[in-house]
């Protein structure tokens, strides 16, 4: 009884700590203006003037053109320059991908749920009209956990942009959103400040957020499929929709998962390994039922580029034992000012429960189902089993790309419960975020992936 009343002490501290400024932030609405020190957001391409008629008053500068060719290293080191700054300093993808010199229109997608969420197409520089994609395949990239759709055009230079390289190929490029993450915050009838709102896990990004975006593009692009390019959560989000329906296996005509995220390994210090087999009320009690992450903008504006990037780079390698040797302090400095977006608790809560398990299933409610502590939920192990996502049923061609040394990625477990078709593609000293940053990572992956899909259209033509 002494035990359990000091331990429910630590707990309420601990709690305390972390929660007054949460609690701060969604009573009194403040999230929203940490976030915003500049108050003007770019209008996409489909709701605006040409590009180049209407720049934010923040950047005076020129347009770079990265893909210049015939010019002096001065003058090619000062563009770069010009658009990392143009970059970091961007307050939206739109400011992004015009930094890059693209086009970007932006579309809002209502799942059966009632969530609007924002998908971003990305079209050519001289792009007057989407006419010209009447015959282009359609290519739909999904972001990971606490990002968005930003992070594929986070390059340090135009050709580490995954998205820019597939529309100059000829590619209809979307990217899409996750509900709650900075591009998706309404509801029709719910508030971001509502619990209800945040109350998601895996379950309905695979239900509702995956299939019903896939429909929304479908029917604008007058398509009948989408080639789906996923990055971590968003290549186990597709899976997992997948398996769920046999509709939308006709409606993706090949998947191609970057670190494609199933089974996690689990987190490298063992305090944090500790969260992971704790039961979900743990988690609840130390950072609420709403959304994590909330005030990442705010510190990130606080610390600077520099300092931020040097706490990132300890927290990945605590959490996760990386190096990132294989990413530059350029394209860390870029990447990292916009890499983190918020999500519910409850799907960071999922992912332990899936770690815990080692296997990939659906969201426990129970929250007990395979934990060592399940003492402190108070239910049995043997109350509940809840159902895995039946992968192995998926009939959309498959190919995973992962890093050998990425610590969250266990491929053999994932090919386990997938398919025998599923071909794989692996790079020595790869970490996660390597497969979309790493230095060479324009002819170890991106040459790959198009190798991938140039397969699979002539093999269908």
């Amino acid at each position: 009884m002494l035990l359990e009343i000091l331990l429910n002490v630590m707990l309420n501290a601990i709690a305390a700590v972390i929660q007054v400024p949460l609690l701060i932030f969604h009573a009194l609405g403040l999230e929203i203006p940490l976030s915003l020190f500049d108050v003007h957001f770019s209008r996409a391409d489909n709701v605006s003037s040409p590009l180049g008629s209407r720049r934010s008053s923040r950047s005076k500068e020129p347009t770079p053109k990265p893909n210049g060719s015939l010019r002096k290293k001065q003058g090619q080191d000062q563009d770069i320059d010009i658009l990392h700054k143009r970059i970091i300093d961007a307050v939206d993808i739109v400011e992004i991908v015009h930094a890059h010199g693209y086009k970007i229109h932006e579309h809002v997608v209502q799942t059966r749920d009632g969530y609007l969420l924002s998908v971003h197409r990305i079209l050519k520089k001289e792009a007057t009209s989407t006419a010209y994609l009447t015959e282009s395949p359609v290519v739909y990239m999904h972001h990971g956990l606490l990002t968005n759709s930003e992070l594929f055009v986070l390059g340090d230079k135009t050709s580490k942009c995954l998205p820019f390289l597939l529309v100059d190929a000829g590619y209809d490029v979307w990217l899409g959103n996750n509900r709650g993450n900075k591009y998706s915050r309404k509801h029709l009838t719910l508030s971001s400040l509502d619990a209800k709102f945040w109350d998601y896990s895996l379950d309905e990004f695979a239900m509702f957020d995956i299939p019903d975006t896939i429909d929304h593009i479908l029917d604008v692009s007058k398509k009948e499929s989408v080639t789906y390019i996923g990055f971590s959560q968003g290549s186990a989000q597709c899976l997992a929709a997948l398996s769920l329906s046999a509709e939308l296996n006709r409606k993706i005509n090949l998947f191609i998962g970057l670190s494609p995220a199933m089974i996690p390994k689990g987190l490298n210090h063992p305090i944090f390994s500790f969260f992971v087999e704790s039961a979900p009320n743990l988690m609840y009690r130390l950072f609420g039922c709403r959304a994590i992450l909330p005030s990442v903008v705010f510190w990130q504006k606080l610390m600077g580029p520099s300092l931020y990037e040097d706490v990132v780079t300890k927290s990945v390698t605590l959490l996760f034992g990386w190096t990132s040797d294989n990413i530059s302090s350029s394209q860390k400095k870029v990447g990292y000012a916009h890499m983190f977006s918020p999500s519910s608790v409850k799907s960071v809560v999922h992912w332990f429960q899936i770690i815990s398990n080692r296997r990939f299933q659906m969201f426990d409610e129970g929250g007990s189902s395979g934990s060592r502590l399940v003492y402190w939920s108070g239910v049995s192990l043997k109350t509940n089993r809840v159902a895995p996502f039946p992968t192995q049923t998926i009939t959309t061609p498959m190919h995973l790309i992962y890093g050998k040394a990425d610590s969250l990625v266990d491929i053999d477990k994932a090919l386990e419960h997938l398919p025998i078709s599923t071909t794989t593609y692996g790079v020595e000293t790869y970490e996660h975020m390597d497969v979309l940053w790493a230095k060479d990572v324009e002819k170890s992956v991106f040459e790959n992936v198009f190798s991938k899909l140039d397969e699979y259209h002539v093999t269908t033509k």
